[in-house]
């Protein structure tokens, strides 16, 4: 006889129950870590798409007179002078060229502000080491700075030749 008739005979003879999947803690935490490295990987394919509004600020790259460390005259000296367009300053703003080297400024870019920074205070993200743009040419300066709505805005200039030939 089948189980269902048996069952039906002797009512003490519980019915026979199909077994049910459980994810256990390791499997939940497996799940979880496998989950955020596909959403990392996802941003390191294409962080363009994941970036934000534009901000409105000019880039350019100029030889500008910096002083020396000791204040007592100055130096000519390789420079990327940023131009504020907003009527609004920019707070949280950082500047970064060639996706490497990094520089978060503490003060709020002001409204109409023009800010020269010497290219050689940018550090690399993953050492202490300068940027040297003797060595080095500037290709991209990428932007990021808080907007007023509070969104995080991103614009990127490439260069060539210390020209922008594109920015978005």
């Amino acid at each position: 006889m089948s189980d269902t008739s048996e069952s039906q005979e002797n009512p003490e003879k519980m019915p026979v129950i199909a077994p049910r999947l459980h994810l256990s803690r390791r499997g939940l935490c497996i799940s979880l870590a496998l989950m955020v490295i596909a959403g990392l990987s996802v941003y390191a394919t294409f962080p363009d798409s994941v970036g934000g509004p534009p901000l409105p600020v000019e880039v350019e790259l100029a030889m500008g007179p910096m002083p020396t460390a000791d204040g007592a005259g100055s130096l000519l000296t390789e420079t990327i002078v940023l131009t504020n367009l907003a009527e609004h300053p920019i707070p949280k703003f950082s500047i970064e060229i060639n996706g490497q080297y990094l520089l978060f400024r503490e003060a709020p870019l002001g409204e109409y502000q023009r800010l020269e920074l010497p290219q050689r205070v940018f550090t690399d993200k993953r050492s202490n080491h300068r940027f040297n743009p003797v060595k080095y040419p500037v290709e991209e300066v990428t932007l990021t700075g808080q907007l007023p709505s509070g969104a995080r805005g991103v614009t990127r200039f490439i260069f060539k030749d210390g020209v922008v030939v594109d920015s978005h």
